[in-house]
């Protein structure tokens, strides 16, 4: 009899195909390893740091010594983020809640990346560790060369996705370039421009989860935003996976279309402020502040204040080991506030942007979709 999987409504192997642990054939290899703090990375030297943040690389250490004594290529899981990288050159560990794994010698390291990227690892478990629930898992083991075969399909398709993403990357360079030349960077504040709390441009609302133990609050209603739907290339929220009902949304916390909302609660510090546009009504979880515009402040300009503002907003976090920064500190960010005019100014060059590449925004989040649906065929056999 074949195990229950962790998510067994989705993998449904080809019968030829063995079935085994995870722990069986993917090993922990950190133990022993010096690990980095964050607060001694540098932006430039010749050993990248691989920690649990959404970047590949997190930053540098000048200490070629700190090298993590694993040999590549290796992948690497975030226990709180659940992040998984494939890593293949020399590295130092991050501080904080990094797993180096190695895989058998009968299981590709490439294919197995892949597979432990659609592990069902529970998505409201806040701060807690992962790798628990990742070890109760099962793995896939055809033939060595069936596994080199999907995973370089998977590659190709991987990289068309990559594609997309950097050509959206060149529209946000274009976009950042033309807020910097309007307004300077909000950090330095070099035009000058008055400068204000965060409170006092937008209202800001913290998120909550309504009780699962009321089980009318999730169905059919508003949709009910969380973390990832945040941490993607677009500028806009992506659809969410959960709704709630006219009873969920009564008790849960709901802004309007045109609110910038932002991750304040993540499992690193470098993943505080991500930030997205709501172009519809939507409720939002507790890792999430979301910031209503006041009357004369604009949504895009505010949008783009709050992303290039993301050192502020980190350094309000109260928390040195994860990230974690509270409506009250958020609120008294000082940011600086150009006058309304210059806003819409902007906004419109902003939605004539989008309007421009709407095409190319589609086209990414379609090739997002089908590199999605490819992996699931893969993992069925169907490739």
């Amino acid at each position: 009899m074949r195990p229950t999987l962790l998510k067994p409504e989705f993998r449904r192997f080809p019968k030829s195909w063995v079935v085994v642990p995870f722990t069986d054939v993917v090993y922990d290899v950190t133990s022993g390893n010096a690990k980095v703090k964050q607060s001694e990375y540098v932006n430039q030297g010749p050993l990248p740091i691989i920690d649990q943040g959404i970047e590949t690389i997190g930053g540098y250490t000048n200490d070629v010594d700190l090298a993590c004594d694993v040999e590549v290529p290796c992948i690497v899981f975030g226990d709180h983020t659940r992040i998984f990288k494939y890593i293949t050159f020399p590295f130092a560990l991050g501080a904080d809640g990094v797993k180096v794994l190695k895989t058998r010698n009968d299981l590709d390291p490439r294919f197995a990346f892949y597979y432990l990227r659609q592990v069902d690892l529970p998505k409201d478990a806040g701060y807690s560790r992962h790798f628990k629930y990742l070890k109760e898992a099962y793995v896939p083991l055809p033939p060595l060369s069936e596994q080199k075969r999907i995973a370089a399909i998977l590659d190709k398709a991987d990289a068309l996705r990559r594609k997309r993403q950097q050509a959206l990357a060149l529209l946000d360079d274009f976009l950042q370039a033309v807020f910097l030349d309007m307004f300077g960077d909000p950090v330095t504040n070099p035009k000058g421009w008055e400068v204000k709390q965060v409170g006092e441009i937008a209202k800001v609302t913290t998120g909550n989860t309504p009780s699962r133990k009321h089980t009318d609050y999730y169905g059919h209603g508003v949709e009910w935003i969380k973390s990832d739907n945040i941490n993607t290339p677009s500028h806009f929220l992506t659809g969410a996976t959960e709704h709630l009902t006219v009873r969920g949304k009564a008790v849960g916390r709901v802004v309007p279309k045109g609110a910038v909302l932002i991750t304040c609660i993540a499992g690193s510090p470098s993943c505080i402020g991500n930030v997205a546009i709501a172009d519809r009504e939507v409720a939002f979880n507790q890792q999430i502040n979301a910031l209503t515009p006041i009357m004369g402040v604009n949504t895009y300009y505010l949008y783009y204040l709050i992303k290039l503002s993301r050192k502020l907003i980190q350094g309000a976090s109260t928390n040195s080991m994860k990230g974690m920064v509270s409506k009250s500190a958020l609120s008294q960010v000082l940011l600086p506030t150009a006058p309304t005019a210059l806003q819409h100014a902007f906004g419109e060059t902003f939605l004539g942007a989008i309007r421009t590449d709407e095409n190319l925004v589609t086209t990414a989040l379609a090739t997002e979709s089908l590199f999605n649906s490819l992996v699931q065929r893969a993992f069925r056999g169907e490739l």
